[in-house]
């Protein structure tokens, strides 16, 4: 081909098939990784029109890996690999390109499925076996220009892991995208099951894009004078080309043989397929018996079910009527035992107030008891005194008599004395002068007696008002203990009225606690007639949700149709796309076409005697229908 540089020959049994001839040194490096982006760019525009042209002389999908379409895939996957920096491990080789797509993806949505369905294949066990079957899975889905426009976007993630003359990272990145857009005509269908991807050769067929046998001898701009390096050279090249292309006829072979024992298989396989579609067919003919007999059984049962729905309803208006009847009665008595209630409680509040009154007044009479009898304690004791001091007075009275009557008897004497004296004054003047002195100190004396005397009536008289005022006080005392004895037992009789009035409390109480358990006994008939209604409900509630369930079965019986695979293309619960590693499986009580997460259940049927596949919807149904039985 013209678009080809003729420096890139054939390396088989290498990673890299395409190489340059020539020795790198020095300021031809830049050279080499410009030569050999071109070439790989170039490289894929020939296996993408290769590819065009097979699939358009089909005019089908691709059902199998053609070999263009197996060239177009080395040819990406040489883009991926080219540059790619190492593994910084100390054991490590060099890294995989879908580690790349790895950490792009986690800012793309579209890929996280592709990534999972890629991971669950089991017999993939290293990262190029999986980057391979995740570029056939974007062929698939006529996504792989997509994945080349986020790499070449995130350039970002892409410069830590490519060295910078990769051809991600050039101006010509863009190209890639756009050449692979291309491919949307092309329908594929791949089948990625026990296909080894881990170790399938990455060769690059020139041969297919030559013209005229061997590209050297067209070139567009042969050289004047051909030296002998270069024929030696060319020579080269077209000893290993042919050894390369015998072992390519060698693995031709090996496939040949290999096709042939997978014939085989497929042939024993539609063998069993056969039998078993013919078993499957006598089974859905005794499946249609089976549910026409059902049919008759649940039209059997609808007509039997709305009989007794009118005959518990026609029971259910009659208890209604009789417990709205008996819950008015109920009403009107339990408003008028509330009302008594009031009433009652009103009356012991009154009373309560009353008693406390009583109290307050009785505690203060008793207080004012005590007072009086500290009182007529202290005026007992004031009168016990006085009585004495009247004693003590009436015996310095006595005492005075007594001094005054000797007093009397020394005067008479002494009067008798001066009679004599004075019988004797004419006896001798000088005793009368004597005497006359004597009559006055006499007289002086007697003077200072009445005076004494005197003072001793007016104590006499004083202690004589103090006892009437005794007496007086005495007596006042007396009338007051017997008004508060009048009111002591005025107030006996109170307190015997308070509690008789006490008692009559206590019976009202006793009354009021009888209205209250005959409250709470209707309370509890009321409410075991409302338990009573919320059962009579719930038995409705049952027996309703019973007719629902027989025409939901009914319905589904009519309207469950078993599903075509192609039909449907999407999950009809989670309305993902199928897909190679996303199978389609039927629920087989819907007939609904489910993926392997919303059908990932199995409940027992009454079409089979062991528990089959159900979709999530169809066994949450069919659990409640087990619990409400």
């Amino acid at each position: 081909s013209s678009g080809i540089n003729a420096e890139w020959s054939l390396r088989p049994g290498t990673n890299y098939i395409l190489r340059f001839m020539d020795n790198v040194i020095g300021s031809d490096v830049e050279k080499y990784h410009l030569i050999e982006r071109k070439n790989l760019i170039h490289l894929l525009k020939l296996s993408i029109k290769n590819l065009i042209d097979f699939a358009l002389s089909l005019s089908c999908s691709l059902e199998e890996e053609e070999p263009s379409l197996y060239q177009l895939f080395v040819v990406v996957e040489q883009i991926l690999q080219h540059g790619l920096k190492d593994k910084n491990g100390l054991f490590s080789s060099r890294s995989d390109f879908f580690n790349v797509i790895q950490t792009v993806s986690k800012d793309m949505e579209w890929t996280k499925d592709l990534i999972e369905s890629v991971n669950n294949i089991s017999h993939l066990k290293t990262f190029t076996g999986r980057g391979r079957a995740f570029l056939r899975l974007t062929m698939i889905q006529k996504k792989m220009h997509i994945l080349f426009l986020q790499l070449v976007d995130n350039m970002s993630k892409v410069q830590v892991l490519y060295h910078p003359y990769c051809l991600l990272l050039s101006e010509d990145a863009h190209i890639i995208s756009g050449l692979l857009v291309g491919l949307n005509v092309i329908d594929c269908n791949l089948c990625l099951k026990e296909r080894d991807l881990d170790n399938l050769p990455q060769v690059v067929q020139l041969s297919r894009y030559l013209k005229d046998g061997n590209y050297l001898h067209n070139s567009p701009s042969p050289p004047a004078s051909p030296q002998p390096d270069t024929h030696k050279q060319d020579f080269q090249n077209i000893l290993e080309q042919k050894s390369y292309v015998e072992e390519i006829n060698e693995k031709l072979r090996l496939d040949f043989q290999v096709t042939e024992k997978k014939s085989k298989m497929f042939q024993q396989d539609n063998d069993v397929l056969t039998k078993e579609v013919l078993n499957m067919k006598s089974i859905i003919e005794e499946l249609t018996t089976e549910r026409d007999c059902l049919q008759e059984k649940i039209d059997k049962g609808e007509e039997t079910h709305r009989r007794r729905m009118k005959v518990d309803q026609a029971d259910i208006a009659i208890e209604r009527e009789t417990y709205e009847a008996s819950r008015h009665g109920l009403n009107e008595l339990y408003l008028l035992a509330k009302q008594e209630l009031v009433t009652a409680n009103c009356r012991t509040s009154e009373l309560e107030r009353d008693v406390e009154i009583e109290r307050r007044i009785k505690s203060d009479l008793e207080k004012a008891n005590n007072l009086l009898e500290r009182e007529l304690h202290d005026k007992d004791d004031t009168i016990v005194a006085l009585r004495k001091q009247c004693a003590d007075v009436k015996k310095l009275n006595l005492n005075m008599l007594g001094r005054v009557q000797d007093t009397d008897k020394k005067l008479s004497e002494r009067d008798m004395s001066l009679k004599s004296m004075e019988s004797r004054t004419s006896r001798s003047s000088s005793e009368l002068a004597d005497l006359a002195r004597q009559g006055k100190a006499l007289a002086v004396e007697n003077e200072d007696l009445k005076k004494e005397v005197d003072e001793y009536k007016k104590r006499a008289f004083g202690t004589d008002t103090k006892l009437e005022q005794a007496v007086t006080a005495a007596s006042v005392e007396k009338e007051w203990r017997e008004n508060l004895q009048k009111e002591g037992t005025k107030n006996r009789e109170e307190i015997a009225k308070l509690r008789s009035e006490v008692t009559h409390v206590h019976d009202l109480k006793s009354a009021v606690k009888q209205y209250q358990r005959e409250n709470e006994d209707l309370r509890r008939s009321c409410r075991e007639q409302e338990t009573a209604l919320v059962e009579l409900g719930d038995h409705l509630s049952k027996s309703k949700v019973k007719a629902e369930e027989l025409k939901y079965n009914s319905d589904l019986v009519k309207e469950n149709k078993w599903v075509s695979d192609k039909e449907i293309e999407n999950c009809q619960r989670c309305s993902k796309v199928f897909s190679v590693a996303r199978r389609r499986h039927h629920c087989r009580n819907c007939g609904g076409i489910f993926c392997h997460q919303c059908s990932d259940n199995t409940m027992p049927l009454p079409s089979s005697s062991r528990p089959l596949r159900v979709c999530d919807s169809c066994a949450e149904l069919l659990l409640q229908r087990a619990q409400a039985s």
